[in-house]
């Protein structure tokens, strides 16, 4: 019984002490989450960003917000997948942590290209929040 304990705290820790993993089967964020009614649908000269969350023990209770520029788009949580169709060109990507979150707003500059599909990971790394580029 003692062995069971000592491995099972050793497993449990180093849980906690990795990286988020990218997800496998996301779900799309719901339509009732986003803050905006913005970046839904393609447009004239967009692009499509393609936005998941990781999954795993770090940063569960947090449920960052994602922001273009200054407007407000969705929360996402673990697992999740945001899809949102931009003009083309330079946007800033920020995820900002909800209250239950000691992480800090994080912030990229992604480009946009028309018709194309961009993709990145929100994921955690010890306690920051990380967007990953990925091939998708």
């Amino acid at each position: 019984m003692k062995k069971f304990a000592v491995f099972s705290a050793i497993a449990i820790l180093s849980a906690c002490a990795t990286s988020t993993v990218p997800t496998q089967n996301p779900t799309h964020v719901l339509a009732g989450l986003w803050k905006t009614g913005k970046y839904r649908a393609p447009g004239e000269n967009t692009g499509l960003l393609v936005v998941t969350r990781d999954t795993g023990m770090r940063g569960g209770a947090c449920i960052p917000i994602i922001t273009i520029g200054k407007e407000q788009i969705a929360p996402i949580d673990q697992g999740s997948l945001l899809e949102l169709h931009l003009p083309a060109g330079q946007h800033s990507l920020r995820a900002y942590p909800n209250r239950n979150c000691g992480a800090s707003a994080i912030e990229t500059l992604i480009e946009i290209e028309h018709e194309q599909v961009t993709h990145y990971r929100l994921g955690f790394v010890k306690r920051a929040m990380v967007f990953t580029p990925t091939a998708n």
